[in-house]
Formats: structure tokens, sequence, C-alpha cells
């Protein structure tokens, strides 16, 4: 296994994605990969990006930026790690779509896990959660977004069912 990604949201189906994340890169002794995108108001421009939960204050992005939000990132995951170290942060600046692809295609995560916060969400500006995630070419498990052991898996992760500990049921397939 080359490694479990994880698409980090900020939210309690957020948290329940870290868990499974977690607890699969554990269980196959594999890097844990957390992806962090900053959130934009434009959809091309990624030089200017929302500061707050709300959506309301925006700020350019430069490197003092970039290492206050990286801290925050890394201290939010840091106590629920506990001892696992096999860890890395990525603080991603593009479109979330073609950075997770790419680093896909790169190698550096073989599964993908991201917080259901609710059906039909929009993902990376372009499309919904659902349509990613079927369009996407390698294994993603979306967590929630009723409880924490519900999973949606897309066509590629039905195939490895048994990699993702998920083999006795429990999830259902993506739909739209």
């Amino acid at each position: 296994m080359n490694g479990i990604g994880l698409c980090a949201v900020f939210s309690r189906q957020g948290d329940w994605a870290f868990d499974y994340a977690l607890s699969l890169a554990r269980h196959h002794k594999t890097k844990l990969n957390i992806f962090h995108f900053l959130e934009s108001p434009y959809m091309l421009r990624r030089d200017v990006v929302f500061v707050d939960a709300e959506k309301k204050e925006t700020t350019i992005v430069n490197p003092d930026f970039i290492a206050k939000k990286d801290k925050e990132m890394r201290e939010k995951y840091d106590d629920r790690l506990g001892d696992y170290v096999e860890v890395g942060f990525r603080l991603c600046e593009g479109n979330d779509e073609l950075e997770l692809r790419k680093c896909f295609k790169k190698g550096d995560y073989e599964i993908l896990v991201i917080g259901y916060n609710e059906k039909g969400a929009s993902f990376g500006g372009t499309t919904t959660i659902e349509e990613f995630c079927k369009k996407f070419k390698g294994p993603v498990i979306l967590v929630g977004p009723e409880s924490p052991d519900s999973f949606y898996v897309n066509d590629a992760a039905a195939k490895r069912l048994g990699d993702l500990l998920l083999e006795n049921g429990g999830w259902k397939r993506i739909e739209n």
C-alpha cells in the first residue's frame, strides 16, 4: 500500500474521516497524507483565499499566511495522531480536483478518504462530491453524513473492500 490520502474537511464528518483514514494507515502500516485546500472566492484565481469559516473575509496568499495555516492544520491533528508519525501534511492552494488527481498519479496515496458533509455538496468549485468520486480513477471512501460508520464507496473502492476493512457490509455505493 502506497499510502492513505485524507482530504481534510473541518467538520464532524471530517473528524470521522480522519479517524477512519488513520485506522487504515495504522492497519496497513503506511503513510497518512493529509491534504487541506485553501478556499478562494474565485474559480481560477487562487492568490486570494478566505480567512474565516464563514467565508466573509479574504486575504492575499503570502508565505506568512501559508506558514500560519500549515501550523493550524498540524496542531488540529497533532493530539489525535498520538504516536503515529508516518504522516505528511500538504496545504494546497490549487483546485481540489486537479491537485488530488495529480497527487494520486504521483503515488502520494493509493486510497482517498473524504468527510461527507452532505449529499450534493460542492467539491472543487466545479462539481459535486459524488461526481468527483465517481469519476476518480482510484478508490474513494466518503465517511458520513449520518454517522461515523456510514461509508460510501466509488467503483474502484468497491473492488478493494478487504483493503478498506469494509468487506462485511456497512457501506453503500456512491450515487448522484
